[in-house]
């Protein structure tokens, strides 16, 4: 799918062997006066069936509802805001709406990864805003480079040197998050990124890479192709969890 001259995207979602699909997504372009805002975001709920469905999907709408209006703030001929800024308070209100929604007693304890990327095509600038264990990776011509570090119990012992790679890819605790939005005292890491022509960023769920390493990923020049490969063969490979992907490149 193509959206505007300057950038090419891609999307897949897939529900695999589970119930429910508790990952929801989002690719949302907005024009502005300087150009277009581009915002790619993966959210992975968690909590049970309905509310890990129900806390990723709101997160999601409130991340594209603080887009919308930063793009209606830009229309009426105000000031740009950095970027990092914008996607600060974005997820800040998306924190609030889970926290919120979780005070429902069918909806408690819920909570959701949530991976974003907001881009101005203008200025070929943008930002990563992340907590959880869903990825970004930025697409260059030298392969992937992550963007992102994950927020998990096993990521924390990896990193600490008490577990080795092999040892985490196996440990029974590798699900377990340490932030997720939605919980009390929730942190986010934002990351700026600058993109040359040829270069993007892939954002995917734990779906994806828990049955695909990286290193074996080859998206090629057609995005959505690349993308549809890796769905098939996370799928192949037993497919145990809802898998989500999306990615974006400059022209």
């Amino acid at each position: 799918m193509r959206l505007a001259p300057r950038f090419s995207v891609a999307a897949v979602s897939h529900v695999g062997r589970r119930q429910n699909n508790e990952d929801f997504h989002r690719v949302l372009r907005l024009e502005v006066p300087q150009g277009n805002l581009l915002l790619l975001a993966v959210a992975d709920g968690m909590g049970g069936l309905e509310a890990g469905e129900r806390a990723s999907k709101v997160a999601i709408e409130a991340l594209s509802e603080a887009m919308r209006a930063y793009a209606d703030h830009l229309k009426g001929d105000r000031p740009a805001v950095g970027l990092s800024r914008v996607m600060e308070k974005a997820l800040a209100l998306a924190q609030k709406r889970v926290e919120k929604e979780a005070e429902r007693p069918e909806y408690r304890g819920m909570g959701t990864t949530l991976t974003a990327f907001l881009y101005a095509d203008w200025t070929r600038e943008g930002v990563v805003g992340h907590i959880g264990d869903s990825r970004a990776y930025r697409l260059g011509p030298g392969g992937l480079e992550r963007l992102t570090e994950d927020h998990s119990w096993v990521a924390e012992r990896l990193k600490e040197g008490l577990l080795t790679p092999t040892e985490a890819e196996r440990h029974p605790y590798r699900n377990v998050l340490t932030r997720a939005l939605g919980l009390p005292g929730a942190r986010f890491d934002l990351k700026e990124v600058r993109l040359l022509p040829g270069e993007g960023v892939l954002l995917v769920t734990d779906g994806l890479y828990g049955l695909v390493p990286e290193e074996e990923w080859c998206l090629g020049r057609d995005l959505q192709r690349g993308l549809e490969a890796l769905l098939s063969e996370a799928l192949r490979r037993g497919g145990d969890d809802n898998v989500t992907a999306v990615a974006m490149r400059v022209e």
